[in-house]
């Protein structure tokens, strides 16, 4: 299931979002918007659990994670 990743402009670079993802949805890319000149993206999607750990280990909470309602069909 995905969920929507926000990331906001107040990433400094840090990388420990991205060290605190268990399924690599996360990775560093160039920015120049600050002193470490890179920013996380969020590329997969996809394989996003919604565990959050990343939106924890974020010192500027600089990121959010929306995990979508649950449905579930039941016989």
């Amino acid at each position: 299931m995905s969920h929507s990743v926000k990331i906001y402009d107040t990433c400094i670079g840090c990388t420990q979002c991205v060290r605190a993802c268990p399924t690599d949805v996360l990775e560093m890319i160039p920015w120049d918007g600050c002193k470490a000149k890179q920013i996380a993206s969020a590329p997969r999607t996809e394989d996003c659990v919604g565990c959050k750990r990343c939106e924890s280990a974020c010192p500027t909470d600089f990121l959010s994670v929306r995990v979508p309602p649950y449905s579930a069909q039941w016989d």
